[in-house]
């Protein structure tokens, strides 16, 4: 999820779930203080019977008395209505023409309907008072000629009523507790929340400064897992693959420091043993060592041919350090394979075959197959392969297997020779720079160790592929993809 959307429903959550257990809590709580103080529900609130329910009582009295054809029920509903009132603690009489025809007034009430004025003809014909504890209804109505008179007295109607003090001190400690405990989960809620969004956050911002404080230490050797979809996944996998980019780009420092120093022993060993040779044949001469015609003769011949030697080494690093830096230029042209091939190999192969080394061509290529490739170049390849075969050469012939293939949309070139091959294990380094397969390097002048080396980039170059197998011999490989035909 992402950080926008988890902070806005977080966000959110800290408004519903503290208004959601708030109403929750003030609910229980309003049971409890219901049940507390005792407070009886009537149907107009809580409190005994409100006074407009006794004189709805009253008034239907008086409408069935109305509508009623004879007064002889007189007795039934005077009888039903007093039991009504009577119920809530509510003392009634009936009068007729101010001749009381029902009552269950004892003497105390008498005396507070009279006080209150129940017996006052001149009172308004309905009315409610109250004085102090005491409620007084009166109702009357005309039925045919006579004048009755309903008078409801509750002697007690204060008395089941919660007293007001109490009851707001009780209002006052219910709406404290409510704020206290609102203000406690308001305060738990958002804390248990943030709390949660701030280890989607903390979390991943702790894996980036573990991070750079590995990378600002030196160790690169670590991966930082981090599985979250959001704007921190995508942040710290950018940052885990900048990690895996410097890696590579030290290793492939510290490797190509390894080779300068190598290609330096390297420089420093091959042009020693000619020089070597060269001073020590000049020393011959000064000292005249050298005492016959012929004898000078041979020492100059061998000064000027280690100077060959070195002139040919010089080049051949002069050519490698153009292809390590990428300045030697390449002049791709597209070529007919067949036809390319069948002339180069005409070219070499009676030059080689003088140093022993017998070359079998076959092409099985189309004669309408292209490759795009800088010819002076390639040629170096091949010859420098071939080379290689007749300087290690085990005997003094060495039959090479020249062939080329189509496969797909590549060109496979396999030279082939018939020599002793190499350990397996050395065949990954072939392509090294100065890499013989010989660790005392004692025979320098047979090869300067950068043939195969500058092979491999010029194949490179062409955006092709060298490798190197043992069958029955050594075996290099070729792969150069086919350009396309205009």
């Amino acid at each position: 999820m992402l950080i926008k959307k988890r902070i806005l429903i977080s966000n959110v959550l800290m408004i519903i779930i503290p208004v959601i257990l708030i109403m929750i809590v003030s609910g229980i709580l309003r049971l409890s203080y219901t049940k507390t103080y005792e407070i009886p529900k009537g149907p107009w609130g809580y409190g005994e019977k409100n006074p407009i329910v006794a004189q709805s009582l009253i008034a239907e009295f008086s409408n069935r008395m109305q509508y009623s054809q004879t007064i002889n029920g007189l007795d039934e509903l005077q009888s039903e209505l007093q039991n009504q009132l009577l119920e809530d603690g509510i003392y009634s009489a009936i009068t007729r023409d101010n001749e009381i025809v029902a009552s269950n007034f004892t003497n105390e009430v008498k005396k507070l309907a009279a006080d209150m004025g129940g017996e006052n003809i001149s009172m308004p014909k309905s009315f409610t008072v109250q004085s102090g504890s005491v409620l007084l209804i009166r109702d009357s109505f005309q039925k045919d000629s006579n004048i009755f008179t309903v008078t409801a007295i509750n002697p007690n109607y204060m008395m089941n009523l919660i007293d007001l003090e109490t009851r707001m001190t009780a209002m006052g400690t219910y709406a404290t507790i409510i704020f206290v405990l609102a203000i406690i989960i308001i305060v738990v809620t958002n804390g248990v929340i943030s709390a949660k969004t701030s280890k989607k956050i903390i979390v991943p911002l702790d894996l980036l400064s573990y991070g750079a404080e590995q990378i600002k230490n030196g160790n690169l050797d670590f991966e930082i897992k981090y599985d979250s979809k959001d704007e921190f996944g995508t942040a710290i996998s950018n940052f885990d693959e900048m990690r895996a980019r410097l890696h590579q780009s030290i290793q492939a420092q510290l490797k190509y420091e390894e080779d300068r120093k190598e290609l330096v022993a390297g420089i420093s060993h091959d042009l020693r043993t000619p020089l070597t040779a060269i001073k020590g044949y000049v020393k011959g001469l000064k000292d005249g060592v050298a005492n016959t015609p012929e004898k000078q003769q041979r020492y100059r011949d061998i000064i000027y041919s280690k100077a060959c030697e070195m002139d040919v080494l010089v080049d051949t690093l002069f050519l490698f350090s153009k292809l390590d830096t990428g300045h030697l230029p390449f002049y791709f042209e597209k070529v007919n394979c067949k036809q390319y091939l069948d002339e180069f190999i005409n070219q070499i192969t009676e030059d080689f075959e003088r140093n022993g080394l017998k070359i079998a061509y076959h092409n099985s290529c189309s004669p309408d197959t292209v490759v795009k490739i800088d010819s002076d170049q390639m040629n170096r390849v091949f010859i420098n392969i071939l080379e290689n075969s007749a300087k290690y050469k085990p005997l003094d012939i060495c039959h090479v297997d020249f062939e080329a293939s189509r496969k797909g949309e590549e060109i496979v070139l396999e030279i082939r020779d018939d020599g002793q091959g190499v350990p397996e294990e050395i065949l990954p380094n072939l392509f090294n720079s100065f890499y013989r397969g010989d660790a005392s390097r004692t025979n320098p002048t047979e090869s300067s160790g950068l043939g195969l080396s500058i092979a491999e980039r010029i194949v490179k170059a062409h955006n092709g592929t060298i490798t190197a197998q043992n069958k029955n011999g050594l075996a290099i490989i070729i792969k150069l993809p086919v350009a396309e035909e205009e």
